[in-house]
């Protein structure tokens, strides 16, 4: 299938890039741009921008950049025609009919078709068979309705080994993508396959922007032999546990718009929570809390609020995770439930507006850590006092803002009636220990790297070196992507394709210069995407967001006149290129001479040169700007 360019264009016009890549990554307004923290590598420093008015994105840290097909390829892994086919899905844009374009779908496509294909069958398999009524009259007990098992996408995987292979099989699908996506087992022998899910309720697993990319699935038969109230998807291509967060699909918006993400523990603690109007809430599925979990949450807020139990093992797992949080710059909250409750039970009795003022009453990690240790009794002597005190200003010393340490301090001094200044000692010296040097990100490269690239995919490919890449052409491709075919043909008019030294310059040039030629309409965004190379792309990007470096007198200038920059820099590439023709020719006159011939032609030549550079340097081109 191929998507004519009127609509591609149409699709990009309506798919404002700022609002699209505001769903996966948390962006803030700085002058003309938003900035973020990068979704494609690690960073504590935001150095991801997005601009509205060039409709681009750039990476300055990591080199990955484009428009806003780009980021959807890059984001989701897919190829060219999905990320115009879920823009246009996001944008309500109808396309043709899926045809030709399966060899053009990403090397994972499979999966995620695969796993939307069984999440399918499992919600038809609850609300349309007679099995499936057991699953549905659990939901119900539950206090599930229709409308949430519909937004959840909830379902029911029959009691049979081969429900979903046969399925599949009936459909024509590849049965591989459904064993590499955690669907189906192959025997031990290899005569057959079998389904992995048998006789339980489904939760379908999404990724941030929606995708099904695994399941949950939770025991309610008595039969049932497999170990375990719940079994989840084993690690895919595209689902890993420790990257993923449960319901972040659902709530993402909500959390952006509160400015704090609600954590909780299960499935069914967040679906309970969020059908009670609660809705800027995430699950970590009982397990510790991860740097790829935290960074995920980072994107829409930078406070978590954690929902304690202190009945359940998974809720003290989640607290052993709080370190990392700190470390990364996040503020966490503590509300702990009453003795006996978990937040699914708890809302189920008392409702959404008694959680919210449970919320409203959550205290700061470091107060929860203070009431847990008098709990415990560690405060009835000097000795667990002083262990007490210990392990807080431990706790303090993981916080990055050293104003709120100091806060901290304080507050731990009046609370426990200790000088401010003992505590500061034990303070820099618990800094001093950990400060060697302190890495609050694993970086790229180790063994057990995150991998931050929405669902699924390796780091992105990292485009050639910028470095070389001289003022002079930097601010000839920049000034002809951003003016359009009316700068190609001013600067082409007076230059050759030869004054681009560097590699990836020379390419984009180029196919400006063919553009152009060929009359077709293009602007920044469009030559992106008649690109394929990864690399020229993210290239296109940095040039594109890079700042005019003509000259020292347009430092501060934020909206230099295009042609001006443009006539200073084609008359700096022609002066570059007399000088270089100098150069050649005053290195020949010297080896005329050491081989002692006439030096005369060569002495003219630099006259000639030298005359030349003169009219150079006193030429005005802008009146040939419009021929």
């Amino acid at each position: 299938m191929r998507v004519g360019d009127d609509k591609i264009e149409e699709i990009r016009r309506s798919s404002d890039i700022v609002d699209v890549i505001a769903g996966f990554v948390q962006l803030k307004k700085r002058g003309k741009n938003y900035l973020g923290l990068c979704p494609f590598h690690q960073e504590k420093t935001p150095s991801f921008n997005v601009s509205p008015e060039k409709q681009m994105f750039h990476c300055f840290g990591c080199g990955v950049g484009g428009n806003v097909f780009t980021f959807i390829m890059e984001h989701e892994k897919v190829s060219f025609i999905e990320a115009v086919r879920t823009l246009s899905d996001r944008a309500g844009i109808p396309l043709p009919e899926r045809g030709g374009d399966q060899g053009l779908a990403g090397e994972n496509e499979g999966l995620y078709k695969a796993c939307k294909t069984a999440g399918l069958r499992f919600y038809d398999n609850l609300v349309n068979s007679t099995e499936g009524q057991l699953g549905l009259e659990y939901l119900k007990h539950r206090g599930f309705s229709d409308a949430t098992i519909r937004k959840f996408g909830l379902g029911y995987s029959r009691n049979a080994w081969n429900d979903i292979v046969e399925y599949a099989a009936g459909l024509k699908h590849d049965l591989a993508e459904y064993e590499k996506a955690g669907l189906i087992i192959k025997r031990d022998d290899g005569s057959s396959l079998y389904d992995r899910f048998r006789g339980r309720v489904m939760f379908p697993i999404f990724s941030p922007s929606g995708r099904p990319i695994g399941f949950g699935a939770r025991k309610i038969r008595e039969d049932d032999t497999v170990q375990g109230k719940y079994i989840n998807s084993p690690e895919t291509p595209i689902y890993s546990k420790s990257r993923n967060l449960y319901g972040l699909s659902h709530s993402k918006e909500a959390i952006r718009e509160r400015g704090f993400a609600i954590l909780v523990e299960g499935y069914a603690d967040l679906i309970s929570v969020f059908q009670a109007g609660i809705e800027n809430i995430v699950a970590s599925s009982g397990t510790a809390l991860t740097v790829e979990q935290i960074q995920l949450i980072s994107r829409y807020a930078k406070t978590i609020v954690l929902v304690y139990d202190a009945d359940s093992a998974g809720s003290k797992a989640t607290m052993r995770g709080v370190d990392l949080v700190i470390e990364n710059g996040l503020d966490v909250k503590v509300a702990a439930l009453p003795p006996g409750d978990d937040p699914d039970s708890f809302v189920r009795k008392k409702g959404g507006g008694e959680f919210t003022a449970l919320i409203g009453q959550a205290v700061s990690f470091l107060e929860f850590k203070a009431e847990s240790f008098v709990a415990e009794g560690l405060l009835k002597t000097p000795e667990g006092k002083t262990q007490a005190v210990r392990s807080l200003v431990e706790i303090i010393a993981k916080v990055r803002d050293e104003i709120k340490r100091n806060f901290y301090i304080k507050s731990i001094a009046e609370k426990y009636d200790i000088y401010e200044s003992v505590l500061f000692r034990e303070l820099e010296a618990v800094l001093r220990r950990e400060h060697a040097p302190r890495t609050f990100l694993r970086p790229r490269g180790s063994a057990d790297a995150p991998l931050r690239r929405g669902d699924d995919s390796p780091s992105p490919p990292v485009p050639p070196s910028p470095a070389t890449l001289s003022a002079i052409e930097r601010d000839l491709l920049k000034i002809m992507l951003e003016a359009g075919p009316d700068m190609v043909k001013f600067v082409f008019r007076h230059l050759t394709i030869d004054v681009f030294t560097h590699p990836l310059a020379r390419q984009v040039a180029e196919i400006l210069q063919r553009e152009t030629g060929e009359n077709r309409p293009w602007n920044v965004s469009l030559v992106v995407d008649r690109i394929e190379d990864p690399a020229l792309k993210h290239f296109i990007a940095d040039v594109t967001f890079t700042k005019y470096e003509i000259s020292k007198e347009w430092q501060g200038v934020e909206e230099p006149d295009r042609w001006v920059v443009a006539e200073k820099s084609v008359l700096r590439a022609l002066l570059r290129d007399i000088d270089r023709r100098i150069g050649e020719n005053f290195a020949q006159l010297k080896s005329a001479q050491l081989r002692g011939e006439s030096v005369g032609p060569f002495q003219a030549e630099h006259l000639r040169l030298e005359g030349e550079k003169k009219r150079v340097e006193s030429t005005s081109l802008l009146d040939t700007k419009g021929e």
